[in-house]
């Protein structure tokens, strides 16, 4: 499966900017044989506590709808329903097929003052692989990962995750990937936003024995990988860690 991993300059809280500036990615991308293209956490509003801006409303979704049938691509991506921080995807004809939402809240942010935890942890199919969705501080709690280890052979995690800690989220997202040996997918955000965080990327992609597969850094754009869910059974069958 060919995943796109897809990174931009976000203008916080500038919901109009941000569809534009995807938009124009887009187009002068070439994504052709892509399956799956996957955004950040709180994608169109940048990481943030202000429900008014974070919550999606149906226009929101619709841009995400009309990516998936324009590009006949798989579509996931963040922002804030019902209060609760969500990762959400589409098949390629925009229907809504899974969505998480984010059990572990920032709150040394005050995340959770501001949003609803979720409760349940998700695992569900895309093209061959069985994927299991994580959200940016999710990714500091390794039980979560190992209670999905059994059947999640891809761990996918959107995030705003601040380049002054970017050091653990390159390791631990390397651990995650050698413990479960699974494939595990980070997409992070670029810019900053208004206390002056800075983000700059490193959407990764590590194999299941931690090899980095792909280190997109801060570039704009998408970032592709071609992985097989076969691989995963095979280094399971070969040293099987569980037993």
């Amino acid at each position: 499966m060919k995943i796109g991993l897809f990174q931009f300059r976000a203008k916080w809280e500038d919901k109009k900017t941000n569809k534009s500036r995807i938009t124009k990615l887009l187009e002068s991308s070439d994504i052709r044989g892509i399956d799956w293209i996957i955004f950040c956490e709180m994608t169109l509003s940048g990481y943030t506590n202000n429900l008014k801006v974070s919550t999606l409303n149906e226009d929101d979704i619709n841009f995400f709808i009309n990516i998936s049938k324009k590009y006949h691509v798989n579509v996931s991506f963040g922002g804030v329903e019902n209060k609760y921080n969500r990762f959400i995807t589409l098949d390629r004809s925009g229907r809504r097929i899974a969505q998480y939402s984010k059990i572990n809240l920032f709150h040394i942010a005050k995340e959770d003052k501001y949003y609803r935890r979720g409760k349940e942890l998700i695992v569900f199919d895309m093209e061959g692989f069985k994927v299991a969705p994580f959200i940016c501080f999710d990714l500091r709690f390794p039980i979560n990962f190992w209670k999905l280890s059994n059947c999640a052979t891809l761990y996918v995690v959107i995030a705003a995750w601040p380049y002054v800690r970017i050091s653990h989220w390159i390791n631990l997202l390397c651990a995650r990937a050698i413990e479960n040996q699974a494939y595990v997918i980070g997409v992070n955000s670029i810019g900053e936003d208004l206390n002056g965080n800075e983000y700059r990327g490193y959407s990764l992609c590590y194999s299941p024995l931690g090899e980095m597969i792909l280190d997109f850094q801060s570039r704009e754009g998408i970032g592709i990988v071609d992985i097989n869910p076969e691989l995963v059974y095979e280094i399971r069958n070969n040293f099987p860690l569980k037993k």
